[in-house]
């Protein structure tokens, strides 16, 4: 076993104990930092063995990145986003399911990938404006729901799931070019790195929201705000972790794929079964907000996926445009 195996399975073994006395001890700032900086790390490292796994896949499966990362890579790392949404909808919170999911839709274009395009310019599959528009569209069709009836039903929940069976279909009939790559691992140990990296990342997003949360908690921040900044960027965490790692690994069609198929996911399935448990209800003015920057962004990604490349100016535009989105969330 190499060190950093080693390390991240005593990391994990020891987040259990330190995670239950957070639980006992919520106003405690040491131990909620303790474990928010945990939580970082498993998803950092969680997300590392992920996408070494998930690349591995797919060279043997002979499937393409930009194929792996819309499905598996964007499904794993758009776990922490339903469970938030599904949970916070169970107890009646519409406000946090919504924030979540748009919140975190707003951060992976505006933040993550703006981030990755400023570390290595990132070159697009031909199906990226296939997929773009698939998300355009979707990201319409959530916002004239909400804006014609003010609330997303369980009707429409159940549209949103039926889309996105339509939506794998798609994918599945592709015929992609697959460039001829050899394996880096067995495909039992490639299976093992993908389920490994996936717990790491869903658990330590799981801790790093719950002690955001309780830290942000101690200084009375409302819930629309903390949903959307400190809930929505702990679920998005992973998507950041993932497609920085396929970035530096040059791995680009998992990189943006992992975006464009976790904003898909999180719109489609994320509201889409949070709706079916409970009505989502917003008030006007968080709607507003959040619904004119997830269109902002959308509209930008779809611009720039019919150019098949992201520069690192345009990665600047996003992560400037992503904290205009922040100033005014706290104004």
């Amino acid at each position: 076993m190499k060190w950093k195996d080693a390390l991240f399975l005593m990391v994990v073994i020891l987040s259990f104990p330190l995670y239950y006395f957070m639980l006992q001890n919520t106003s405690d700032v040491i131990l909620l930092t303790l474990n928010f900086l945990v939580g970082i790390y498993l998803l950092v490292t969680g997300s590392d063995y992920f996408v070494e796994g998930a690349a591995s896949i797919a060279a043997h499966l002979k499937v393409s990145e930009h194929t792996i990362g819309l499905t598996i890579v964007a499904l794993a790392t758009s776990l922490p986003e339903m469970a938030v949404s599904d949970i916070a909808s169970f107890y009646g919170h519409p406000e946090t399911s919504w924030g979540n999911a748009v919140g975190s839709n707003i951060a992976n274009i505006g933040l993550v990938l703006g981030i990755a395009a400023i570390i290595m310019p990132l070159a697009l599959s031909k199906y990226i404006r296939r997929d773009a528009i698939t998300l355009t569209f979707v990201t319409g069709l959530l916002l004239f729901f909400v804006f014609i009836f003010n609330q997303i039903t369980w009707w429409m929940g159940i549209v949103f799931i039926l889309i996105y069976g339509i939506y794998l279909n798609d994918i599945h009939g592709r015929k992609e070019e697959v460039e001829e790559i050899t394996p880096e691992k067995s495909m039992l140990l490639s299976i093992i790195y993908t389920i490994f990296g996936a717990l790491g990342i869903v658990w330590g997003a799981n801790i790093l929201v719950d002690s955001a949360v309780s830290l942000s908690y101690l200084f009375g921040i409302p819930e629309i705000i903390i949903a959307a900044t400190a809930i929505a960027v702990g679920t998005s965490l992973p998507e950041l972790a993932t497609t920085i790692s396929a970035t530096i690994k040059k791995k680009h069609g998992i990189a943006v794929g992992n975006i464009i198929g976790s904003n898909i996911f999180n719109t489609l399935i994320v509201i889409g079964t949070a709706a079916l448990i409970n009505p989502i209800k917003l008030q006007t003015n968080s709607l507003i907000l959040t619904s004119a920057f997830l269109s902002l962004m959308t509209i930008m990604l779809l611009l720039f996926a019919f150019r098949r490349k992201i520069s690192k100016i345009e990665g600047v535009a996003f992560l400037i445009t992503y904290g205009i989105f922040l100033l005014f969330l706290v104004i």
